[in-house]
C-alpha cells in the first residue's frame, strides 16, 4: 500500500527531478518508520500500512504542501540559471570577439555605449535579484507563504531579463562598431547562440516556476 501510495503522490507532483526524489524519498521512509511501528504493536503489516497512511494524509492534501516545496525550489532553480548567465555571458562574449579577431568594441558608438551600460547594470541587479532570492528561500527562509511568492516573482523576473536582454543584445549587436559583419561570429548569429539560448533557458524555467507554484497554491 505505501508503494501505491507514493506512486499517486508522484503522479501528482510536478518538479525538478532531484527535489522531487527527495521529497518521495522522505515521504516513502517516514510511511514505512510507522508501518513499523505499528507492526511492533501488534497489526499485520496490511493494517500496520493503512494506519500510517491514514496517519499521513490523503494524497490531495500532502500534494499541495509538497508541490509548493517544488515550486519554491524551482525559484531557487532559476535564480541560480540567472546568476549564472549574468556571469558567464559577458565572458563568452568577449571570447568570441577574440576568436573574431575584433576588439572590446564601443568606441566612437553612442548607442553602443548606452545599450553596454544598460546591459551591465541590469546584468548587476538580476544578479542581486538571484543571490537574495536564493538567501530568502534558503537558510533565510521561514515563511512558506513567503517563499512561495518569491518564487513566482522570480518567475516574473525570468521573463522581463528574457525581454530586456534580447533587446539590448540586438542593440549592442547592430551598434557595435567592432562588428565587420552582421552575419559574422559577433554578429546576429554569435548574438542568437550565446544570448539568445540562455535567455530560452531562463524563459523556460521561468514558465516552469509560475506553473509548478501556482500548482502547489
Amino acid at each position: 500500500m505505501i508503494d501505491q501510495y507514493v506512486t499517486e503522490l508522484n503522479q501528482a507532483l510536478r518538479g525538478p527531478r532531484a527535489a522531487k526524489a527527495s521529497l518521495l524519498t522522505e515521504a516513502r521512509d517516514g510511511l514505512a518508520d510507522a508501518a513499523d511501528a505499528y507492526e511492533e504493536c501488534g497489526l499485520d503489516r496490511e493494517s500496520a500500512e493503512r494506519s500510517a497512511i491514514a496517519d499521513f494524509g490523503p494524497v490531495p492534501a500532502i500534494a499541495g504542501e509538497y508541490q509548493s516545496e517544488l515550486g519554491i525550489a524551482q525559484g531557487r532553480r532559476t535564480a541560480v540559471l540567472i546568476c549564472a548567465v549574468m556571469l558567464i555571458q559577458p565572458v563568452a562574449w568577449r571570447i568570441a570577439q577574440t576568436l573574431a579577431g575584433e576588439g572590446s568594441g564601443g568606441q566612437g558608438s553612442r548607442g553602443y555605449e548606452i545599450a553596454e551600460t544598460a546591459a551591465r547594470w541590469s546584468g548587476g541587479v538580476a544578479i542581486v535579484w538571484g543571490l537574495a532570492m536564493l538567501f530568502a528561500t534558503g537558510a533565510g527562509g521561514r515563511c512558506l507563504s513567503a517563499q512561495r511568492l518569491l518564487a513566482r516573482a522570480t518567475g516574473f523576473f525570468a521573463f522581463a531579463v528574457c525581454v530586456v536582454f534580447a533587446v539590448l543584445g540586438v542593440l549592442m549587436t547592430v551598434s557595435n562598431p567592432a562588428t565587420h559583419s552582421l552575419l559574422s561570429l559577433t554578429g546576429l548569429p554569435g548574438t542568437l547562440l550565446l544570448l539568445g539560448v540562455p535567455l530560452a533557458g531562463i524563459g523556460v524555467a521561468g514558465r516552469r516556476c509560475l506553473s509548478w507554484v501556482r500548482a502547489g497554491s
